[in-house]
């Protein structure tokens, strides 16, 4: 009985003080991020520069809902949201050394976020699809479907061509079906400026099929 007893002493002074080595690390954990609060992006970058990983936990905690925001708003799909806010920091960490910071850091980690998702739809949505939507037919004579897969391809490389507004602009607007309003929120820039790209990107996919005709 007496064993028992002293088994059981033994065990929870084992177990109180495992809380208290977890607890002790948990609270030095949450008074290292504290410190971190209190400091810009910009300097949380440099430090993350110098080889430092925790300060980059901060600029994740700060901007993670709207990075996930942002790609649900361009692929509007919860899940796919999630994987590319995912994919969107791992890319910022490891591209970190060429974040010059000419720009604020949200506005190059919202860049990445949106080539994430331009690049995700791209990959995810057939070309047939594309095609369909551009020329409003769909063939099932081979000679047909052979122009169409040609003129696909060149759709696709001309698209691959166009300056990085041009081309979102021209995406969200004719893939996603976004309006003015809604890619000059995700790209913040004004929606003159969201027109006139989008007008440029047409008229230089145009000439460029015109040419190839």
């Amino acid at each position: 009985m007496a064993d028992n007893k002293k088994k059981q002493t033994l065990i929870r002074h084992a177990t109180d003080h495992k809380s208290k080595v977890i607890s002790n690390g948990v609270n030095e954990f949450a008074k290292e991020l504290s410190k971190y609060r209190e400091l810009s992006d910009e300097e949380l970058v440099q430090l993350v520069k110098a080889g430092e990983i925790t300060p980059f936990d901060e600029l994740v905690r700060r901007h993670q809902i709207k990075i996930h925001d942002l790609c649900y708003k361009v692929l509007r799909n919860y899940d796919d949201a999630k994987d590319m806010a995912q994919v969107t920091f791992l890319k910022a960490y490891r591209k970190i050394n060429k974040f010059g910071g000419r720009s604020k850091f949200s506005t190059w980690l919202y860049r990445i976020a949106v080539n994430n998702c331009l690049n995700f739809i791209k990959k995810r949505r057939p070309t047939e699809e594309l095609f369909e939507e551009i020329t409003g037919s769909k063939s099932d004579d081979p000679v047909q479907i052979y122009k169409s897969k040609k003129f696909r391809e060149m759709i696709h490389a001309t698209v691959a061509k166009l300056p990085k507004v041009q081309k979102a602009v021209f995406t969200l607007r004719t893939l996603q079906d976004f309006s003015y309003q809604e890619i000059s929120d995700i790209l913040n820039k004004p929606i003159s400026t969201i027109k006139v790209n989008h007008h440029l990107a047409v008229k230089n996919l145009r000439n460029h099929l015109k040419d190839k005709a």
